[in-house]
């Protein structure tokens, strides 16, 4: 191959080559490490921080009283894709060890729905009206960084 040929394809070439390892470092691009949702001893202590002190201590003492319950169906849930790629990476997939993996995971989850919903209903009835104005004002998502930039995977904040 002459110098002139070589020259016509290394331009052509060298632009293919940058396009794929563009693309290369878009798609693999080290992401920020994701965090799943708070556990609820500390979501429990942000909603207490907003409510009377009196209130506070009726929200906590009903936690402290669901608290184990509410632990151990979090655990269950929480270990369910470790237990799921475990099953995948054998190398006989057990169809009915999955299919109990996933049950598990989906009674853990109702369990702590349920859980959650006696918490609220119990500590509704508890509460002052000042208590429970605080609470129905509580917004769960974290304040908008400074400069107003809502955070992802949210409207912004009325």
């Amino acid at each position: 191959m002459t110098l002139s040929k070589l020259s016509r394809w290394l331009l052509p070439l060298s632009l293919a080559l940058n396009v794929f390892l563009g693309t290369l470092a878009i798609v693999y691009r080290p992401h920020p490490p994701r965090h799943g949702p708070p556990n609820a001893a500390n979501l429990i202590e942000r909603i207490a921080e907003s409510l009377p002190q009196a209130d506070a201590v009726i929200l906590r003492s009903v936690f402290a009283r669901h608290a184990a319950d509410l632990d151990q169906a979090e655990k269950t849930f929480h270990a369910m894709p470790d237990r799921v790629r475990t099953l995948l990476a054998a190398p006989q997939l057990d169809r009915d060890a999955l299919l109990v993996t996933v049950v598990a995971n989906r009674q853990a989850h109702d369990r702590m729905d349920d859980i959650l919903g006696e918490m609220v209903v119990e500590v509704a009835t508890q509460l002052s009206p000042e208590g429970r104005a605080a609470l129905a004002r509580w917004d769960p998502r974290p304040p908008p960084p400074p400069g107003g930039m809502p955070p992802p995977g949210g409207p912004p904040r009325p």
